[in-house]
């Protein structure tokens, strides 16, 4: 996969006038999310009763030293699950090794060449970020924070132009030639950074960047040509992992991976699998485990066979609905399920809003008004979802605004109505209205809700041609924002800032603006908000946006989404999937950020 979809991302408003100083720092968030659920299913789910089932009494519960509080949330009782497990209080063990089932392949190695599954996640188990997101066990699932890695502590001067690191003493590239453990320095993230500005598909993350600098080895410097509010937030993400000039310089880089980070590559078979062992001088300390293996099976089924028959800790994609955790929890009653706490909806009914079709914004309200959500919830996600826009919450409100309540606008109803959209196609003067559209299927759920979507439609006087094509197919058309019509798998281009919600998916000359939106009153406010360094201030403009894209002139148009349900084996310790404060623990690609806390209880 080039470019997934975060399903249920959260985002937090990141910004600080004054000067942001190093530690773990807290960027912004909220204090609560609402607790959704949806009902309609009465049947009682299976329970996972292993040593670490969920925490459904929403009681205080003893924490260890690897537990934040945060990862103990109460259960909504009209769900099957809680948003979260608790760890159970004892010592980790050490040894062992954790295999995980993926569906990617062995790609290169050079993290500027992708940002693919295959090029991104076998690097960022080996190499560490300048600084990275607070994730695992340690996220507040509402909250986005940054947190000291290479770099101990920085620090933004108050007209925001520059930041200054001071690099962690100590840290040692890992022992293994051409490296044979040097110290870290400063020229080293210079390097890599500057790499990343001028070459391959990372450049437009470092695009206000005037200089990187390295005056000395302790300090990192980097200029911008003008301010950027969340410009540290690309820095933080997995995008950004610093990798040695020596890689380069010998040309191995596409091959090797020779980090500062908690585990060794030996080698990558592609089709077979990528094994890691533990760097016995991790700059973070003792791992609990000895090593790693990255299991390549593309097939989904060989994935839940193998999940079944205990060979691997976790597989990727095993449930997409609450029916395929039963069968799991069938045959394997002491796995680990939570849900995920959603902050913003699944995919989106994607347009071209360039073409004709989709100019009148009457158009877009009546296709948006023909779509029942909370069938379409029952129909495809089993009774357990929501529709909401896809764009996190947490950036504006302290809650997530209800479809059922009206509080996304008057263009969203939880059961539509097709007599309001007639007449909003009837004033734009279409009496017989069709849409082509594409979709990809990546579970069950997105072959399911095209056909439920086209009878909605037709009841509203709307005739949707629904055509499946292969991902590679729907990608390069999707992400490179040539789509000729519409989707039903349309989702927002990923980051890890909010400025990548409120610019780059909707200026018009952005190349994440994948519904094709020339807007210029946006394109004023867009550009606006990425440079306002006051928060309050800068909230204020982007609420004027949201309210212009959601609830004026619907450029972007909600589809109810199922939940998230995660599935671990029980001996599996101090791991949190499920896409975390903006995807930051991504089950896909974020392994490497975890594994200091991980151990395995058997």
């Amino acid at each position: 996969m080039s470019d997934t979809p975060e399903r249920f991302g959260i985002r937090a408003a990141l910004d600080r006038r004054t000067l942001l100083r190093g530690g773990t720092l807290a960027l912004g968030g909220v204090a609560a999310a609402a607790l959704i659920g949806c009902g309609g299913d009465d049947e009682k789910t299976p329970a996972a009763t292993g040593t670490a089932a969920p925490n459904g009494t929403g009681t205080a519960v003893a924490l260890n030293k690897n537990q934040n509080a945060a990862q103990v949330t109460p259960k909504d009782p009209n769900l099957p699950y809680a948003f979260g497990i608790a760890e159970p209080v004892k010592d980790p063990k050490d040894g062992g090794t954790l295999n995980v089932a993926v569906s990617w392949d062995v790609s290169t190695m050079d993290t500027t060449k992708s940002g693919a599954g295959g090029t991104i996640t076998v690097p960022n188990t080996v190499y560490d970020r300048l600084i990275g997101f607070v994730s695992g066990i340690h996220y507040d699932p509402l909250k986005l924070e940054l947190k000291p890695e290479l770099a101990s502590s920085w620090e933004r001067s108050p007209d925001g132009l520059v930041y200054t690191f001071k690099i962690r003493p100590g840290v040692k590239w890992q022992n293994i030639a051409p490296l044979n453990g040097r110290a870290f320095v400063a020229a080293d993230a210079a390097y890599a950074f500057q790499r990343y500005k001028t070459e391959g598909v990372q450049q437009s993350l470092h695009s206000a960047v005037d200089k990187f600098e390295a005056p000395d080895p302790s300090t990192f410097k980097i200029t911008l040509k003008s301010p950027l509010a969340d410009y540290l937030n690309n820095l933080g993400g997995r995008y950004q992992v610093v990798f040695p000039k020596e890689l380069v310089d010998d040309g191995s880089i596409e091959k090797k991976a020779i980090g500062t980070g908690p585990m060794i590559m030996q080698e990558a078979k592609a089709q077979q699998q990528v094994t890691f062992v533990k760097n016995p001088d991790y700059w973070q300390g003792k791992l609990h485990l000895d090593g790693m293996v990255y299991k390549i099976m593309p097939d989904g089924t060989a994935r839940t066979a193998a999940f079944r028959a205990g060979q691997v800790e976790y597989a990727y994609a095993l449930a997409g609905k609450l029916s395929d955790v039963k069968n799991i929890v069938g045959t394997n009653p002491n796995v680990q399920v939570f849900m995920v706490n959603p902050t913003a909806g699944g995919y989106g009914f994607g347009m071209n809003v360039s073409n004709p079709k989709f100019k009148d914004e009457r158009v877009r309200r009546a296709i948006s008004l023909s779509q029942d959500h909370d069938t379409t919830i029952q129909l495809v996600f089993e009774g357990y979802g929501v529709s909401a826009p896809d764009q996190p919450f947490t950036f504006l409100f302290n809650k997530m605004p209800s479809y059922k309540a009206g509080e996304i606008g008057p263009w969203v109803k939880a059961t539509g109505d097709p007599a309001q959209a007639k007449q909003l196609l009837d004033a734009a003067g279409l009496k017989d209205f069709t849409i082509n559209a594409t979709y990809y299927t990546y579970g069950q759920y997105d072959a399911d809700r095209p056909q439920v979507l086209t009878d909605q439609m037709r009841k509203a006087g709307i005739t949707l041609n629904a055509k499946r094509v292969e991902y590679t197919e729907f990608n390069s058309a999707w992400t490179t924002a040539k789509l000729e019509e519409a989707t039903t798998s349309g989702w927002g281009a990923p980051g890890f800032d909010a400025d990548n919600y409120f610019y780059n998916q909707l200026y018009s000359k952005s190349p994440g603006n994948r519904h094709q939106i020339n807007d210029p009153q946006i394109d004023e406010w867009a550009q606006q908000q990425r440079t306002e360094l006051d928060p309050a201030k800068r909230k204020d403009i982007q609420m004027k946006i949201w309210n212009r894209v959601w609830m004026d002139q619907m450029y972007r148009i909600p589809q109810a989404a199922g939940y998230t349900y995660e599935v671990m084996q029980p001996w599996l310790r101090a791991w949190r999937g499920g896409g975390g404060p903006v995807g930051t623990s991504s089950y896909f690609y974020d392994w490497g950020e975890q594994l200091i806390d991980i151990w395995l209880d058997k």
